[in-house]
């Protein structure tokens, strides 16, 4: 198999070759191994791998729904046994290395999947981008010069570059999601409690977090949900039963959809033109294809930012004293980014009642979004209203800020984080090209539970407009 076949065929037509005997795992790994060797020392999306130890696993796969697939396993939640987990942090850099996996890892080496290290993530995932100060950042792989996104960046780039044909990621702000718009691939943020997060810890970012993959298409996130999707046993969260299988679910044309559309902010205002008309091209084509059109109205989202910054914020700073007791010390602002330090004395001053009051609101927000289901299928928007910045641009000035920092990040990213806070599934599927090359991704939004419905939907659009993103790459 040359470089070109392998950075072009997805996951699904990996593991097919495989199984034929066409290709082997170690051919594979091989040519995984040999994509970051020659790309990485650029894009900066691989922060730690042990190619031998991945080599040993392709000589034994077994034959399961992924075998003999390379993957990469973002440096932060998800435990990797050999592997320090590191946060993006200085502050975790001597680390030891975990003593078991994480039931995600799990689940991925029973299918199949050759784990072959850790992809870059900014400290604590607490960033629209990934720029870790430790690691240094990761580019974006359609053009260096600008940010690959965040949290999951490092894992949306290896993808996107080709390096691998899928990575994990996390999400409890849009961490998939962003990632895979601006480096145009697939990336699914499933309902809360539909893949497993333990077991050390039963939820991270109070329940926002949900942990999935970025792909090079839709059925290969369909595939993994397929392997990676079930009640853990202990866990707090289940979501709702689940098709047989979302891989084959995809052969099934999707009914006539009630679907409402944004092209504006939750506040109203405008984004990118470039995007917004990328977004109308697609609402163009769904009403071409018998769906039922509407404008989405937007609810009442007031304090929305707040609570999710609370949840957020508490598990940065649970991050940093757990390091803490390990080091014996109390940690201080030199051992973190000053972004990070801000938040953590944010969180500080907390009370047990402020994250009271953050579910209260939580649970305004997500029955006013229910609310606006009740009459739609699906909802679509943007998955980010601007071009990601050049790297370093969220804090070009200078100016260490909080404020700062929150209103050039979220003015990026608007559409992401409400849907952390209902726990609906969300997925972003790339549908243009700006006029930097940079990607352009189309969010797809469903109801509690529903991965089938938006996946479908994402696979129609995906066909009809891989071509046209290619093509304009």
């Amino acid at each position: 198999m040359t470089r070109d076949e392998y950075k072009n065929f997805d996951a699904v037509s990996l593991v097919q070759l495989v199984k034929a005997g066409e290709v082997t795992a170690l051919e594979l790994v091989d040519l995984s191994i040999n994509e970051i060797e020659i790309q990485d020392h650029e894009l900066g999306a691989v922060v730690s791998i042990d190619a031998e130890c991945a080599r040993r696993a392709a000589t034994s796969h077994g034959q399961g729904s992924l075998a003999g697939l390379p993957m990469l396993i973002k440096d932060t939640n998800i435990d990797v046994e050999g592997f320090a987990t590191r946060h993006g942090s200085r502050l975790y850099k001597d680390a030891a290395a975990a003593k078991a996996d994480s039931e995600l890892v799990t689940r991925l080496r029973n299918a199949g999947a050759i784990i072959l290290g850790k992809t870059k993530t900014p400290e604590f995932a607490g960033d629209f981008v990934t720029e870790p100060e430790y690691f240094g950042p990761c580019r974006n792989p359609r053009n260096p010069k600008y940010a690959s996104g965040g949290s999951s960046g490092g894992s949306a780039c290896a993808v996107g570059a080709g390096m691998v044909p899928v990575a994990h990621g996390t999400d409890c702000g849009g961490s998939i999601r962003v990632p895979a718009s601006v480096c145009g691939v697939v990336g699914l943020k499933p309902s809360r409690g539909r893949n497993p997060v333990g077991p050390h810890v039963g939820e991270f970012v109070g329940g926002l977090d949900s942990e999935h993959v970025l792909t090079r298409t839709v059925r290969d996130t369909a595939l993994l949900l397929d392997v990676l999707a079930g009640y853990e046993s202990g866990a707090p969260y289940a979501a709702p039963a689940a098709p047989s299988s979302w891989l084959e679910s995809l052969n099934r044309a999707s009914p006539s959809l009630n679907i409402a559309f944004s092209c504006t902010r939750p506040d109203g205002s405008d984004i990118d033109e470039s995007i917004r008309n990328a977004v109308l091209r697609v609402v163009d084509f769904l009403g071409s294809e018998g769906h039922k059109l509407r404008d989405f109205n937007w609810p009442d989202l007031t304090g929305a930012g707040d609570a999710a910054a609370v949840f957020w914020q508490l598990e940065i700073e649970a991050l940093m004293a757990h390091q803490a007791a390990t080091l014996g010390r109390p940690v201080g602002e030199g051992d973190v980014e000053w972004i990070t330090y801000e938040m953590y004395k944010q969180s500080s001053r907390r009370s047990a009642l402020d994250v009271h009051h953050a579910r209260s609101v939580q649970n305004r927000v997500s029955r006013r979004i229910a609310a606006s289901f009740t009459e739609i299928d699906v909802l679509i928007t943007p998955t980010v209203a601007l071009a990601p910045p050049l790297i370093g641009g969220f804090t070009a000035s200078g100016e260490k800020q909080l404020e700062v920092w929150y209103e050039n990040a979220y003015a990026f990213s608007p559409f992401t984080e409400v849907f952390n806070l209902t726990g609906q599934p969300a997925i972003s599927v790339p549908v243009g090209v700006m006029g930097n090359g940079l990607p352009i991704g189309l969010q797809i939004v469903g109801r509690f539970g529903d991965e089938e419905t938006i996946l479908r939907l994402a696979s129609e659009i995906e066909k009809s407009f891989s071509a046209r993103v290619l093509s304009q790459e």
